[in-house]
C-alpha cells in the first residue's frame, strides 16, 4: 500500500497532549509501588475526527517509574488473544522479560501475570507485547515506558514523541488482512500509510518561551525507519536509554530504526505565538507530524550554554580484552533469497522454507535454534561482529543487555539495546554478558522477526 500524503497530513485537528512541566523532587520512600495494567480494546481516530478506528491498548498511557524503585505490575488481559509485556531496554530478572515461549506462558484472554522488577536505568525506554507481535504491536499494544532520575535533571519541561505508522484501510479500520503478507515479510516488513505522534494525527505539544525542553522520542512502527526533522537545533543526550558521556550536536535529521529512543535537549526561542512544526522526511518531502506551540513565559529566560550530560547509569564497559569472539551474519530475504536453511533442526530449501514462512536466516538458522548462539559466565565480555548480508536494513535488539559498537552512523562510546544496520555494512560490538537467563536476539522490523531473524543466548 502506497503512502497517502492527505493521510499523512490529516488535517483534522486532533486533541492537544498535555505537556509534563518538570518539577525536581527527591524519592526518599522507595517502598514496592504497585501498579496495574489492563490491557483492552481502545478507539482512536486514524484518518478524521468522525472516523473511530478500533485499537488495543493499555489503561496507562504512559508509565513513570523511579530509578531503583521496586515495582510490581499486575497485568491483565482483557483482549480476545493471550498476550504479554516486554520491558524493551529495561536490564531487569529474566522471568519478568515477557517473552512468551521463553521466558514465561503467554497470559490467556481473562488472565493475570504481575510482573517484578526494579529498575537499574533511568532513561527512556517503552513496554511492548511480545505475543503475535507482527499482529498485537500493528494493532497498538505498547506505551511509553519512562524511568525518571531520583533527582531531576537541568531542563524545564519534557515531551514525549511516540512515533507510529498504521496501515489503515478506506474505511478508517487496521487492515487485518495484510498481517501475515509475505512480501511484507520478506521485504522491508509492515509499513502504513498513516503516521502518528502518541497515536494522535498531528498532535500540538505545549512549551514556554525560552525553556529547555527533554524531547524523549520514541519509533514504535512495526518495521519503518524514522527520518525525524525536528524544527531547532539541540543536543543528543541518550541513546535507547542510556545518556551519552558526551552531548552531541544535533543536526538535521535523526534516523531512528523501530524500537530505538533517542532524547534530545532543545532551546525554545523566545517568540511566544511561535508554532515549531516536529517533521518526517519520506522520499524527499516533508511531512509535519506535530507542532510544538511557544506559549509566553511568566519570567525572563536567560541564554544557557551547552548543557552537561544527563547522570550516568550503572552501566559499565570492561578494560578487558573480550573472552568469546563471534560472528552473527543476516541473511536471506528479497533480492537474496536463502538457498536454504535449518528450520526447526531440519535443513530446509529455500523454497521449502518460504512454505513455512520463513524468509531469513541469522547464522544459517531460520527461527528459533534448538540450542543457544552462545552461553557465557555472567561477566563474560563477548565480541560479535554483526554482518547484514541481506539487501534490507534491520534494526538488531538483545534482550536484558546493551553493548557498545564501532558503527560510524552513531556517537562514539554510544550504548545500545537496538542497533540500525544497512545493507552489506558489518559492525563489531561489545557486550558484558552480565544479566543471567536465557535472551533474546532479533530483527525489530517485526516482520523479518517473525519470517526468521532470531535467535538467543544464556547467560549462567
Amino acid at each position: 500500500m502506497n503512502l497517502n500524503r492527505r493521510r499523512f497530513l490529516a488535517l483534522a485537528g486532533a486533541a492537544a497532549l498535555a505537556p509534563r512541566l518538570v518539577v525536581a523532587q527527591q524519592h526518599t520512600d522507595l517502598g514496592v509501588r504497585k501498579i496495574r495494567l489492563i490491557a483492552r480494546e481502545e478507539n482512536r481516530s486514524m484518518l478524521d475526527e468522525n472516523t473511530s478506528t478500533r485499537l488495543w491498548g493499555y489503561s496507562e498511557n504512559e508509565l513513570r517509574l523511579v530509578q531503583g524503585q521496586p515495582v510490581e505490575i499486575e497485568f491483565i488481559n482483557e483482549l480476545s488473544e493471550p498476550s504479554s509485556v516486554h520491558w524493551h531496554g529495561l536490564r531487569i530478572n529474566n522471568a519478568m522479560d515477557g517473552v512468551t515461549g521463553l521466558t514465561q506462558d503467554p497470559v490467556q484472554p481473562g488472565e493475570t501475570f504481575v510482573y517484578k522488577f526494579t529498575p537499574q536505568d533511568a532513561g527512556t525506554f517503552w513496554a511492548h507485547t511480545h505475543h503475535r507481535t507482527y499482529e498485537q504491536l500493528a494493532r497498538g499494544l505498547y506505551l511509553p515506558l519512562i524511568i525518571e532520575e531520583p533527582t531531576t535533571p537541568d531542563y524545564d519541561r519534557e515531551l514525549v514523541m511516540m512515533f507510529d505508522d498504521w496501515r489503515v484501510k478506506q474505511d478508517g479500520q487496521i487492515d487485518l488482512d495484510s498481517f501475515e503478507d509475505m512480501h511484507d515479510w520478506s521485504h522491508s516488513g509492515r509499513l502504513g500509510n498513516v503516521l502518528t505522534v502518541n497515536k494522535q494525527l498531528e498532535p500540538q505539544l505545549a512549551a514556554l518561551a525560552g525553556e529547555r525542553v527533554r524531547l524523549r522520542l520514541i519509533n514504535a512502527a512495526n518495521a519503518r525507519v524514522m527520518t525525524i526533522r525536528a524544527p531547532l537545533p539541540g543536543w543528543i543526550v541518550a541513546k535507547d536509554g542510556q545518556p551519552l558521556t558526551d552531548v552531541a550536536p544535533l543536526r538535521g535529521s535523526l534516523r531512528i530504526a523501530p524500537a530505538e529512543r533517542y532524547d534530545l535537549l532543545v532551546d525554545i526561542p523566545n517568540e511566544a505565538g511561535a508554532i515549531l512544526p516536529f517533521g518526517f522526511d519520506y522520499q524527499g518531502q516533508f511531512y509535519e507530524i506535530a507542532q510544538i506551540q511557544v506559549n509566553a513565559s511568566a519570567s525572563e529566560s536567560t541564554a544557557r550554554g551547552e548543557p552537561k550530560p544527563l547522570p550516568a547509569n550503572p552501566i559499565y564497559m570492561p578494560s578487558k580484552e573480550p573472552e568469546v569472539q563471534l560472528k552473527l551474519e543476516m541473511q536471506g530475504g528479497a533480492m537474496r533469497w536463502l538457498s536454504e536453511a535449518t528450520y526447526k533442526g531440519e535443513r530446509l530449501s529455500g523454497r521449502e522454507l518460504m512454505q513455512r514462512q520463513q524468509a531469513w536466516a541469522l547464522n544459517g538458522i531460520a527461527n528459533m535454534a534448538e540450542k543457544p548462539m552462545f552461553d557465557v559466565a555472567s561477566g563474560t565480555l563477548v565480541e560479535i561482529e554483526m554482518i547484514n548480508s541481506t539487501a534490507w536494513e534491520h534494526a538488531m535488539h538483545f534482550h536484558g543487555h546493551h553493548f557498545q559498537s564501532d558503527s560510524a552512523n552513531y556517537p562514539p562510546s554510544t550504548w545500545h539495546d537496538t542497533l540500525l544496520m544497512a545493507p552489506q555494512e558489518r559492525v563489531m560490538i561489545l557486550m558484558p554478558a552480565d544479566n543471567l537467563g536465557k535472551w533474546l536476539i532479533h530483527c525489530h522490523m517485526i516482520e523479518h522477526q517473525m519470517a526468521g531473524m532470531k535467535t538467543w543466548f544464556t547467560v549462567s
